[in-house]
């Protein structure tokens, strides 16, 4: 019995024009959603996050967005 990934209809995402790179995000997230991708700006993986929406809250500059899928 195999378990199947949960769907969500919505995702998190960071702007990185309005991120402060304060990490208060990345502290946040109890899942290690939140990482410093490759162009060293922060990011979230959305095959990883459960969409618990504390890095939103956690965010000082608003730059966390819940976009519809």
């Amino acid at each position: 019995m195999t378990a199947e990934k949960k769907t969500y209809k919505f995702d998190y995402v960071i702007n990185a024009a309005d991120c402060w790179a304060c990490a208060a995000c990345e502290m946040e997230c109890a899942d290690n959603s939140v990482y410093v991708d490759d162009n060293a700006n922060y990011a979230i993986n959305s095959n990883s996050c459960v969409r618990c929406g504390k890095c939103f809250r956690a965010c000082p500059v608003g730059a966390i967005a819940r976009v519809k899928k």
